[in-house]
């Protein structure tokens, strides 16, 4: 069974992840909003965590066209044997809206898919500005700075530097062994 997807579709947040430059560097924020509303419904949900990469996006947004796949992180809402990534659209254009798939399907994909908050986790994520919307110009600002480095960075992000807490699984329960 599909989780459901059509009220969230509705929220202001969901919708400016809709294109790919919406979706840029939104994929945490919108992953983490979509579990707190699943479960809001009494869905069991939780959010993993993929990285590097097995293809390259040459057409994706921002800084991903520019820089080495294996560096890529992305994060997204599990529910039951499904994921959904409502910000596919980043890396890949023309992608389903959001992108539903087999949990399994992910592992085909990313190199490595860990559990960033099992479905029994309080907190999704470990600074409240990690739940913040990336500024609506980041992508270009991070595009520059890819070209300029040749995909080294860094690339600053306000929800991510100075005091904020750094990116981290938030599960530590035994669930997610």
């Amino acid at each position: 069974m599909s989780p459901p997807v059509r009220g969230f579709a509705l929220t202001g947040a969901a919708r400016a992840c809709a294109t790919p430059r919406g979706a840029y560097a939104n994929c945490l924020a919108l992953s983490a909003g979509y579990t707190a509303w699943l479960r809001a419904r009494g869905v069991p949900a939780g959010i993993l965590v993929a990285r590097g990469s097995r293809v390259a996006f040459p057409t994706a947004a921002g800084r991903w066209p520019d820089c080495d796949p294996e560096d890529y992180a992305h994060w997204v809402t599990f529910t039951g044997d499904h994921c959904v990534d409502w910000t596919r659209r980043q890396f890949q254009p023309d992608a389903d809206w959001p992108a539903v798939l087999p949990v399994d399907a992910l592992g085909g994909a990313w190199r490595d898919v860990t559990v960033w908050a099992c479905e029994n986790c309080p907190e999704l994520v470990a600074d409240p500005l990690h739940l913040e919307l990336a500024p609506a110009d980041l992508h270009r600002e991070h595009r520059a700075i890819a070209r300029e480095t040749g995909g080294a960075g860094p690339f600053p992000d306000p929800r991510h530097d100075a005091d904020a807490v750094p990116l981290s699984p938030m599960c530590r329960c035994t669930a997610a062994a």
